[in-house]
């Protein structure tokens, strides 16, 4: 059986806690998070680094629980960050992140035949809006993705093959070298009528209320999916 740091007590703070601690919880969770994305990390990688819990790592991103010390130590390093980093305002926005050639990126297929991949090539997370650079391959054969709508925009770039973008009832024809920008809040997807395609793809996420009512069917990279 593996230890984790986090297998401690809940907070021990009993009753209701104050408007400062809540506080400090949301806005430690947000930079926490911040830090992560910027540098192209999954949950699960961080929480591995860390030698915690993905459970524990989820509370406190998501504001329900202030870690130990020693947490926010491996965690700090973890990222590579100081302590007081992941108390500050810039959210780990303030240094450059290179990724080179072969390491390991945030992947996810699309569709149950694992025809369709998209890995995370970059991320910027700002306060009204967060901007992934993604790269979608879809293997011969691969013939729809689902329907998805979200308040953002998509920009993509064929790389190579084709690649049919349909928004609501309206179909376009993307071949390599074309590029198309469109919002995501009409329900939209991509059909593939040849062989192999590779598309390069800028999408933004509106940090909104209305994230929280994001329609998705199917499994594209999502705020809450990483």
């Amino acid at each position: 059986m593996v230890a984790h740091l986090d297998e401690t007590p809940e907070d021990p703070i009993e009753g209701e806690i104050s408007p400062q601690i809540a506080n400090l919880r949301t806005a430690l969770g947000a930079r926490l998070r911040g830090h992560r994305i910027h540098r192209n990390m999954t949950g699960v990688a961080l929480s591995s680094a860390a030698g915690i819990s993905g459970a524990m790592l989820s509370k406190i991103e998501s504001a329900e629980r202030i870690p130990s010390l020693p947490v926010l130590v491996a965690l700090a390093a973890a990222l590579g960050v100081e302590v007081g980093d992941l108390f500050g305002s810039s959210a780990g926005l303030t240094e450059p992140v290179l990724v080179r050639a072969g390491q390991p990126l945030s992947t996810r297929k699309v569709d149950d035949d694992d025809l369709v991949q998209i890995e995370q090539l970059g991320v910027m997370e700002l306060p009204e809006v967060q901007i992934r650079l993604l790269r979608m391959r879809a293997a011969k054969g691969c013939k729809t993705m689902k329907p998805v709508q979200f308040d953002g925009f998509w920009i993509d770039h064929i790389v190579k093959g084709e690649l049919v973008v349909c928004i609501g009832e309206r179909e376009y024809h993307l071949r390599a070298g074309d590029t198309m920008t469109y919002r995501g809040e009409v329900p939209h997807y991509g059909r593939f009528p040849g062989g192999a395609t590779e598309v390069l793809a800028v999408q933004g996420w509106i940090n909104t209320n209305a994230q929280r009512r994001i329609k998705l069917d199917g499994a594209l990279l999502s705020p809450g999916q990483r």
